[in-house]
């Protein structure tokens, strides 16, 4: 069964080799990946990169910009991250594991 892509996104998505294998090691779709760049919170790590994330106000952005079959499909990866270089290319992404306080 293939899942159900969200609508085609602007932006190139230009991961590393490290990245493009942790992706696969962690079954982390590319088509996740992308709306990830596209609509994620950003959160400077200070060391150059970008953490890219998912919070409640990313969510209700989601909400309004995909179908519900393609937002409970996406639901699933919520708690991924990924940290973007500062070329913009993703230098990795995870399952987050533990939560984020601020």
């Amino acid at each position: 069964m293939h899942e159900s892509q969200p609508p085609q996104r602007s932006l190139e998505l230009r991961l590393t080799n490290h990245a493009a294998v942790r992706l696969q090691q962690r079954g982390i779709p590319p088509w996740f990946m992308q709306l990830l760049l596209e609509h994620g919170d950003s959160e400077h790590d200070g060391h150059g990169a970008v953490i890219k994330s998912i919070t409640k106000a990313t969510r209700q952005r989601l909400a309004r910009v995909l179908d519900r079959k393609q937002y409970a499909r996406a639901e699933r990866w919520f708690r991924v991250y990924a940290v973007v270089s500062s070329d913009r290319a993703v230098v990795t992404a995870a399952h987050r594991t533990q939560r984020r306080y601020h």
